[in-house]
């Protein structure tokens, strides 16, 4: 009876200690996890910090093999994005992001307001690209960057391409 029980005992400390090693592996793996909407808060952040130090190497990193390869003058696009802003970026908001699709075909991208150079000039920079996409695994990456000047009297509302508009990366 002895035996019996103690069998019964280890048999019970072994799936309680199954069971918590689980959940603590669990634990961890969730805390590794970041949505797709996390990244593209992750990303935008990163482009700030580009556009702010003027790293156009790391900026062009970012983007897909396909834009890279459709657009040979990337370098010209980001040199002219930078010298788009009137100013040094003194301050700006937190990233807004948003993330569509299947885990197959993942679209995100996000954007970053009221960015407020030295000069009092306001912008709005915002990306958008695919974190998956196992159809065309080339245009994984970011596809484009807009820079819209903010203070400007265009209506963007209606789409309007004037002057106050600068893409790197495919147009949309």
């Amino acid at each position: 009876m002895k035996q019996s029980f103690f069998h019964v005992f280890v048999l019970l400390m072994a799936t309680v200690t199954i069971s918590l090693s689980g959940c603590v592996s669990d634990k961890i793996n969730s805390e590794e996890y970041k949505s797709p909407g996390d990244l593209a808060k992750e990303r935008q952040a990163e482009i700030m910090e580009c556009f702010i130090n003027k790293d156009a190497e790391t900026i062009k990193s970012f983007f897909s093999e396909y834009v890279i390869e459709t657009y040979p003058d990337i370098d010209t696009q980001i040199d002219k994005a930078f010298n788009f802003l009137d100013g040094e970026i003194v301050s700006y908001d937190e990233p807004f992001s948003s993330a569509s699709g299947s885990k197959d075909r993942k679209a995100y991208g996000a954007d970053t307001r009221n960015i407020i150079t030295d000069k009092g000039t306001e912008y709005k920079i915002s990306f958008k690209g695919w974190l998956t996409n196992s159809k065309e695994t080339n245009k994984i990456g970011v596809i484009c960057i807009k820079v819209i000047d903010m203070t400007d009297e265009y209506d963007y509302s209606k789409n309007e391409k004037e002057n106050g508009i600068l893409y790197i990366g495919e147009p949309d």
